[in-house]
């Protein structure tokens, strides 16, 4: 070939590549034959004076000289612009084109996490600073910045985020009102709204479905539906993931490469063949498993998305030929590369990559294969922070619980792996980990602006206070600072030691903390014991299941369908299904685990053990003092039970000096409540009476026995907040709620509040669990010592049982030292005469709230139990004697905190 820019190849490449320019101005040319263009460039010099020329005039022409370019070219657009040395001046277009080109390709490279995210943003200011004379190019660089904020919010895992940029998308297509393109477009959008939703779900079919019908909605518009779609290798890999593993039995090795990867095949289509050969774990072909490995290392080698999963790929077919072998052979370099990996991992955002749990599932393993069982452990517990993370960072509630589900479980299953190795303490972490999260969140971001501002983030500060916790991404972004000053998400959650339990279980008078866990997946049941004094232990319970068993699933079943409005004929099944419960769960926890570590020599202690319960799962939901022995002995004779968020909640509670109950405090009776539930005449007379006998120095706000109205207000939601919110002695430490309490828990809603009378303002009267974590902590130095809700629903969590976040726990997580709700709609009549008796031995006998609870329910279960001299007769004849009252009446108050 011949040197100089007159060389006859080269002539011809120049010729081609001018043919190929005229072409596209014309419209004559597919954007894909932007690659062959590409390549027919690089073969000239990098000195030749056609080529900065032809490059500069192509990127002109894929953005319409300051556009956005083709979906299609966004891989070539950074090699042409790399080519530019100087634009020719015919050009005019050519700074437009330059800077909304570059805009699209750095929004391109953060999408796949070849650039770095604060680099990006600072770039496109930079372009967004130089085109604000050119309206229509600003809107283009604006345009990848919302794309590059929602890649961010992507690889953050801040769904919130995605969400809002999916509403801002909404709110712009109604701006432009009812043009002929707005309900295709409101389609569009709500498709790529569930897209980028159910892309964090690992519902692959979904996905699948959800990228053909984005194909349909831009073909509706006009638009290439191609653009929307994936390559075919990465079509491939998502329908392997997605669906049925297909049947490759009759197909040689070479054959499956070649349906999946092919002769030029990228990155996906190795993975997709590597999944192929591999079976799921199943092949047991040597030959199989090594190319897999080969086609792993092939596909790690090319940058890109999926580069991780390639060499998280090659530790898994690593880990298969060990298991093969039977061997620890390859498992050493399987370790390495995992470590590397998650090194890697920690500079791209640490727990919020999508694979931090599953590539530390896999070093645990494989650590643990080895025989390195303690390092295994640590591999095992920093998967769970990945839900800490995920916690942190979402903004909406009902985002956050979607993307929680599997903490608990992943909690559980690490947990059982640890008692395998004996190590119990790591299995209390493993716990833990997974438990009340969203209730950890909302506490840890109650304080951020100091702490931004002491992590030297004055700008994340000042935004906070101006734009709010709800400003798109900030959340987010503030939280990576946090735990970045942290040094890493498990100093934020501060997981407690058995040691510092033991010390909390002291300081509140409780014998052992005590974790129940459900048998689940052909994994066995079991009690984790934390004793005040001695070591931990483990109880196997292989019973304790609820699905497949008839007593909690008819029980639970029952208790969705509860509410206080029904009659007591209507309440029966769920009464009917409550006492069949009872002997269910004596039988499969609490009769062993008393019999085991309390009962035993019951003649030998002195007092009657406490018990503090933490139940993992739909086991949250059972009453547990209520289990009954066949002799008809309920657990609640034996000993005390309380409940805790965590072990993480429970030492932060104890570790709170006590605060002094007094006769002063807020009494709220059946304020008269906006829309349809019905009056509560029994919790009227049972706040009026509390506060005559027992609180007579506190406001009584609401409705009297007869119906009028306390002079002292009606019981609306802004008096219960300023109460709440009083830094006076004078308030008193003691809010007793006899009213009505409202939960919604399913897709759409997740609320629990206290409904209290409507402000005279028109405020709506209610108080909401999120509203109360926020207003008390607030105020660090109010001091309450206990809230009684003699209110339904109080203690059931909205956002699933493992999260704990219910009305009860948002006081404690507030700062109250006692709180009792309820795991029910309690009934009126009864609930009256347990909170009087429950009144009087918290003050007259002066009982711990604990013991005072214990009492009241004993005195409800055993008739000849001799009430008070001083209960008013009307109240004492409210249930038609205490035998009526049945489980239901009593079993449905839980006791936490101190």
């Amino acid at each position: 070939m011949e040197n100089g820019p007159d060389a006859p190849a080269e002539v011809e490449v120049v010729t081609r590549c001018r043919a190929t320019v005229d072409a596209m101005a014309a419209g004559a040319v597919e954007s894909t034959d932007v690659s062959s263009f590409l390549a027919e460039l690089n073969t000239l010099p990098e000195g030749h004076p056609q080529r900065s020329e032809l490059a500069a005039t192509m990127v002109t022409l894929l953005t319409k000289g300051g556009g956005a370019p083709p979906m299609k070219t966004m891989s070539d657009l950074g090699a042409l612009l790399s080519m530019v040395d100087t634009a020719p001046p015919h050009l005019l277009a050519w700074p437009q084109a330059r800077d909304s080109g570059r805009a699209f390709q750095l929004a391109h490279e953060v999408q796949h996490r070849e650039v770095d995210d604060a680099a990006a943003i600072a770039e496109l200011d930079e372009l967004a600073n130089r085109q604000a004379d050119a309206p229509p190019t600003l809107k283009m660089i604006e345009a990848a910045r919302r794309a590059v904020r929602l890649s961010t919010a992507f690889h953050r895992g801040d769904q919130s985020s995605i969400s809002d940029a999916a509403k801002a998308l909404e709110d712009l297509i109604d701006r432009a009102g009812d043009v002929p393109q707005a309900a295709p477009l409101r389609e569009m959008q709500a498709t790529m709204r569930d897209y980028l939703r159910t892309m964090h779900t690992g519902d692959w079919g979904k996905v699948r479905d959800l990228l053909g019908r984005l194909g349909s909605n831009a073909a509706a518009l006009g638009l290439d539906p191609t653009d929307f779609a994936l390559p075919v290798e990465g079509e491939a890999l998502l329908n392997l993931v997605s669906g049925p593993e297909p049947d490759h039995s009759e197909l040689t090795t070479d054959e499956i490469i070649r349906k999946y990867a092919g002769v030029d095949a990228g990155a996906g289509g190795k993975l997709a063949a590597t999944i192929a050969l591999l079976r799921g774990g199943d092949e047991t072909d040597l030959i199989r498993i090594d190319r897999a490995i080969e086609l792993t290392r092939e596909a790690a080698d090319e940058p890109g998305p999926l580069r991780d999963a390639a060499r998280n790929g090659i530790a898994l077919g690593l880990w298969q030929r060990a298991e093969v072998l039977g061997t620890t052979e390859g498992l050493d370099e399987a370790q390495q590369v995992l470590e590397d990996l998650i090194d890697d991992m920690r500079g791209r955002g640490g727990p919020a990559n999508r694979l931090w749990t599953d590539v530390h599932h896999m070093l645990a393993q494989i650590r643990r294969r080895v025989g390195n069982r303690r390092e295994s452990d640590v591999a095992g517990l920093e998967a769970m922070y990945r839900f800490a993370h995920q916690a942190l960072v979402e903004s909406d509630p009902a985002v956050a619980r979607i993307g929680l589900r599997e903490a608990a479980t992943s909690g559980m299953d690490f947990a059982r792996q640890c008692l395998v190795t004996g190590d119990y303490a790591r299995a209390m972490d493993a716990l833990d980990a997974g438990r009340g999260l969203m209730l950890f969140a909302e506490v840890e971001v109650l304080d951020l602006v100091p702490r931004l501002r002491a992590a030297g983030r004055d700008d994340l500060a000042r935004r906070w206070e101006v734009e709010g916790p709800m400003a798109s991404g900030l959340r987010a972004e503030a939280i990576e600072v946090l735990v970045a000053a942290a040094g890493g998400v498990d100093k934020l959650l501060k997981l407690p030691t058995p040691s510092e339990v033991r010390a909390a279980l002291r300081a509140v008078d409780a014998d052992a903390l005590v974790y129940l866990v459900p048998t689940e997946n052909q994994q066995g049941g079991m009690a984790l014991v934390v004793p005040r004094e001695g070591p931990m232990a483990y109880l196997p319970l292989p019973y304790l299941r609820v699905r497949k068993e008839a007593e909690a699933e008819g029980y639970l079943a029952a208790l969705s369908e509860l509410s206080r409005e029904l009659s007591p004929a209507a309440q029966a099944p769920f009464t009917d299904r409550l006492d069949e419960l009872c002997e269910w769960a004596w039988r499969v926890a609490i009769g062993p685990l008393l019999e085991r570590y309390f009962t035993r020599d019951a003649e030998k202690r002195d007092r009657t053990p406490r018990i503090v319960l933490i139940p993992m799962a739909e086991l949250a939901a059972i009453p547990w003092q209520a289990a009954r022995n066949a002799e008809g002995t309920y657990a609640v004779e034996l000993a005390a039970f309380s409940q805790a968020v965590s072990a993480r909640e429970f030492c932060a509670n104890a570790t709170r000096p006590p605060v002094r109950l007094t006769s002063t405090g807020l009494v709220v009776g059946d304020p008269r409540t906006e829309g349809l539930p019905r009056d509560l005449p029994a919790a009227r007379l049972e706040a009026f009476e509390v506060h005559k006998a027992f609180l007579r120095a506190a406001k009584y706000v609401g409705r009297r026995p007869n119906g009028s109205v306390s002079p002292s207000g009606p019981g609306t939601a802004e008096q219960v907040r300023a109460w709440l919110a009083a830094d006076k002695p004078q308030a008193g430490a003691v809010l007793h709620l006899a009213c009505h309490g409202q939960f919604t828990s399913d897709e759409q809603t997740a609320k629990a509040s206290l409904l209290l009378a409507p402000d005279p303002a028109g405020g709506h009267g209610e108080l909401g669990a999120d509203e109360i974590v926020r207003l008390l902590n607030s105020n660090p130095n109010r001091q309450i010592g206990l809230v009684v809700m003699a209110a339904c629903h109080t203690g059931r969590s909205i956002h699933g049982y493992d999260e704990a976040y219910s009305l009860g726990t948002a006081f404690l997580a507030g700062g109250v030292r006692t709180v009792l709700s309820t795991q029910w709609a309690v009934p009126d009549e009864a609930t009256s005469m347990l909170m009087y008796l429950f009144h009087h031995y918290l003050r007259t006998e002066r009982l711990p709230p604990w013991q005072a609870l214990r009492a009241a329910q004993l005195c409800m279960l055993r008739p000849e139990t001799p009430v008070p001299d001083a209960m008013p007769a009307h109240l004492r004849e409210l249930v038609g004697g205490r035998e009526h009252a049945g489980v239901v009446g009593w079993a449905g108050f839980i006791h936490g905190g101190h």
